[in-house]
């Protein structure tokens, strides 16, 4: 009797499988979408050298917690020479960075301005669809594999069938 209550949870995976699967697959294609379009922003890129000049603290407040971040301040040159200094767009705490660092910059020949630092954090969020949408499309899989399993061994969509009449019997 256990046994089969057991079996009957399990039979859940058929309707909670499907749901992970879309959830998943949405997640993924989000982020592969969010990877072309970095690729696509660093693509039309230049790479050039610069050096961290200065380091930004800015403090904020949320939830009644006061939390200050640490900024580089980065000065590079482009290919045509002009000296540019831009403010990286992400800070952190303790600082990633300190004043004489080299980086690696990124920048638009165009607007050599609107410069990236070019680091893991390029790729964080498109890194995070893809994972969190990776692990639901498996969890969905698993699921239906599962349920599927327990339909077999029960005779398949006719056992179904038959737990669903058994449970409205029931009630």
């Amino acid at each position: 009797m256990n046994v089969r209550v057991r079996s009957t949870n399990r039979i859940g995976g058929l309707f909670v499988g499907p749901i992970m699967l879309v959830l998943g697959f949405g997640a993924l294609f989000l982020g592969l979408y969010v990877r072309t379009l970095t690729q696509n922003e660093i693509a039309a890129m230049l790479p050039a050298e610069g050096r961290v000049v200065d380091i930004v603290s800015r403090t904020t407040t949320s939830g009644g917690e006061r939390k200050t971040y640490f900024y580089p301040v980065v000065e590079f040159r482009t290919a045509g020479g002009e000296s540019v200094r831009f403010e990286g767009s992400t800070g952190s705490n303790p600082s990633s960075y300190r004043v004489g660092d080299m980086v690696r910059v990124l920048y638009d020949p165009q607007t050599p301005q609107s410069a990236l630092i070019d680091s893991w954090d390029l790729w964080l969020p498109s890194g995070i669809f893809i994972g969190v949408g990776g692990f639901f499309a498996l969890m969905g899989i698993l699921a239906l594999l599962d349920a599927l399993a327990v339909l077999l061994k029960w005779g398949g969509l006719l056992g179904l069938l038959g737990i669903i009449l058994l449970r409205r019997k029931r009630t």
